[in-house]
């Protein structure tokens, strides 16, 4: 099953969302809005020459959505910061046509390593950076269907490797946030050990 890799990430990312995450206005769409994506994969839809999955549809919808709802200082950042992404997916579907040697290493954990840490290292805000890789991987694989388009004839939008790639660098990123809240704890606990130590 070529999306295996998806389901069973998102439903870790439902799982995440629904039991782990602060209890905000935001955490029942959000759970809602994967439970429907996963819903919808197995179905597509053919609109002339453009052919995609139901979801992808929704993980456009929810990518703008979220980054509409951001503060102005982070919105702007993101938008400029997805433009880059999107490219870089892009050419990490557009090497898929030329099969390379790096990905002989995994089709899809490359290309979700490298846009996981570049994101990590170029946005700070960890809230953020979910609607800004939903953004840029989104429209990414918009870019490249169209870059395609006069060799296949149709726009194939959202397939296998759209939805295990994106769904591994979400995975990758909460990990990522784990381990950050994880290091300030630590140091917290370390400072405020270091300050009862202090004579006066």
């Amino acid at each position: 099953m070529e999306n295996l890799l998806f389901f069973w990430f998102a439903w870790m990312l439902w799982i995440v969302v629904v039991f782990f995450m602060q209890r905000t206005k935001e955490r029942p769409f959000l759970a809602a809005a994967i439970l429907v994506t996963i819903i919808y994969i197995p179905m597509p839809l053919s609109l002339g020459v453009v052919e995609l999955s139901a979801a992808y549809g929704i993980i456009i919808a929810l990518a703008c959505i979220w980054t509409g709802f951001l503060p102005g200082a982070y919105k702007w950042k993101v938008i400029v910061l997805a433009v880059a992404l999107m490219l870089l997916y892009a050419s990490f579907q557009l090497m898929v046509w030329y099969n390379p040697v790096i990905f002989l290493l995994g089709e899809t954990w490359i290309p979700a390593v490298i846009l996981s840490f570049v994101t990590i290292f170029l946005h700070g805000h960890a809230g953020s950076r979910y609607p800004l890789v939903l953004l840029a991987i989104a429209f990414g694989e918009l870019i490249a269907a169209v870059t395609v388009m006069p060799l296949t004839g149709n726009l194939y939008l959202a397939d296998a490797f759209f939805y295990n790639t994106l769904a591994t660098v979400l995975v990758l990123l909460v990990c990522w946030h784990w381990l950050e809240q994880l290091a300030w704890r630590l140091v917290k606990v370390s400072n405020v050990k270091r300050s009862s130590d202090l004579p006066f």
